[in-house]
């Protein structure tokens, strides 16, 4: 870890530029998602804070400087009401519970951690979003298309999504030679019309579960694409 923590000093990346930019290394992370939005999701697990790290690892804090910013990023973790519990277990890394509802009929997207690092997400599709979501897959070819034109869903008004983010390549490569590593679940029941998952299991059922087992940084960012059904007004 120590030399982990020194070559991380000189890789000058944006994302240890945010506040915002924590790892999951081990855990549990649960969601359920309602045709109308409504979700529920818990985590148990640990998260690292990259720019925490990085600072220690160039020394530019040292001693009570490591305690006062351990207290600055549970602090930054506890302003999100579903952390229950915040635990500094050392080296930037956290032990924490996290477990929250809401709806899409109230708001936009949720994400996990933070907006600036996503490990897990929920978004619904605008009129104006979802030309540029799908804009996006046709020049990249998404594997999505052919599914989601089989699903026809080029017919269906309102979509939300589950996704998540992953770093950098050259981060990812230098986290992993220097021993970081990450195990998980991501586990999602819902009863939506899917158009599109990249999930590594599905056991059907009603709700149906979608299984996704992390093991690598390198892992793809799970993917869902469901019709959303608004709640009548």
């Amino acid at each position: 870890m120590k030399t982990l923590l020194s070559r991380l000093g000189g890789l000058g990346l944006a994302c240890l530029m945010l506040t915002g930019c924590y790892l999951p290394n081990k855990f549990e992370l649960t969601m359920q998602i309602a045709p109308d939005g409504r979700y529920a999701t818990t985590y148990d697990g640990t998260l690292t804070q990259l720019q925490f790290l990085q600072r220690i690892g160039t020394g530019d804090l040292v001693g009570n400087q490591i305690d006062e910013y351990v207290g600055i990023y549970e602090n930054d973790l506890r302003r999100n009401s579903g952390f229950k519990e915040v635990t500094y277990l050392g080296k930037a890394e956290y032990r924490v519970k996290f477990d929250k509802q809401g709806s899409l009929a109230r708001e936009k997207q949720f994400s996990f951690p933070e907006r600036n690092g996503v490990v897990l997400g929920l978004r619904r599709w605008t009129a104006a979003s979802a030309e540029g979501y799908m804009a996006k897959f046709r020049a990249t070819n998404h594997p999505a298309l052919p599914s989601l034109a089989a699903a026809n869903f080029a017919n269906e008004p309102n979509i939300m999504e589950v996704f998540g983010d992953r770093l950098p390549k050259k981060m990812r490569d230098d986290l992993i030679a220097n021993g970081f590593w990450v195990r998980g679940s991501i586990r999602i029941w819902t009863s939506a019309k899917v158009g599109y998952h990249n999930a590594q299991e599905v056991v059907e059922g009603n709700p149906t579960l979608y299984v996704w087992n992390i093991d690598s940084l390198n892992a793809q960012p799970p993917e869902m694409i469901m019709a959303w059904t608004p709640p009548s007004q």
